[in-house]
């Protein structure tokens, strides 16, 4: 998601500081950026004019995302906090908004998903399972469909948790599977396992500003690298939250 947060730097330096209301700019920018992988975009700037004119600063800008994709699954809200934004006052009278952000603070972040947007999310990505299916209940995250194993195709049933391990991919680990109506050997589930992981990758994005990342992460003078803090299963949602 890191890349992500590298389009609102890119919509920030476009817009901050050319006067008029900031918050449709950032709007207007960020779903141009984002075109169809997007279904809608709020912006709300905490903006003390008097400390941007003087100090070049914003106290905090809060983006939300609905129906946001990457790559393969569907975000159904996304939320950025975006804190301390430092701008250069000089660059903006002089018109050289390209450059000037100075840096960014903390970046928290909370994405929700919807069981079903796994769900498809599975039928895009995976090549040995046919219809499957996600439902949560007590925290667990229940997977099932049909595996095609050789010339069979058998149904199943996993019990299990999502799992943030380092770098940007979400994984799904399995505490109890069920197929064809009885238990299998690890090995299986291992095989299972590898077919349904890395279920997303938060760094999976908008590939075509990769080239880009480096520049921006030195003008920032830091990495932008996401760090998950919760992951939490609801009866009907999956909340992910962290910061960059």
């Amino acid at each position: 998601m890191s890349n992500v947060i590298l389009v609102i730097i890119i919509a920030l330096s476009q817009v901050i500081g050319l006067g008029g209301d900031v918050d449709s700019r950032l709007e207007n920018a960020l779903k141009d950026e984002l075109g169809e992988r997007v279904q809608a975009v709020e912006v709300e700037s905490h903006i003390n004019k008097g400390s941007l004119l003087v100090k070049g600063k914003i106290a905090a800008i809060d983006f939300r995302l609905e129906g946001l994709y990457v790559k393969p699954v569907r975000i159904e809200e996304a939320r950025f906090v975006v804190k301390d934004v430092r701008i250069r006052p000089e660059k903006v009278l002089l018109g050289k908004v390209e450059d000037c952000i100075r840096s960014i603070g903390d970046i928290a972040i909370r994405f929700t998903f919807l069981p079903d947007d796994l769900s498809q999310a599975l039928e895009i990505k995976s090549e040995l399972i046919d219809e499957p299916e996600v439902i949560t209940e007590k925290g667990q995250v229940i997977m099932r469909g049909r595996y095609r194993w050789g010339p069979l195709s058998l149904p199943f049933e996993v019990y299990g948790y999502l799992s943030y391990e380092g770098g940007s991919k979400i994984y799904y680990r399995i505490s109890r599977v069920r197929m064809a109506g009885l238990g299998f050997p690890a090995g299986l589930k291992k095989k299972l396992e590898a077919e349904l992981n890395p279920i997303f990758d938060l760094g999976e994005f908008n590939e075509k500003r990769r080239k880009e990342f480096k520049r921006c992460e030195g003008m920032l003078g830091r990495e932008l690298k996401v760090v998950i803090t919760h992951i939490i299963v609801g009866e009907d949602r999956i909340v992910i939250t962290g910061s960059i």
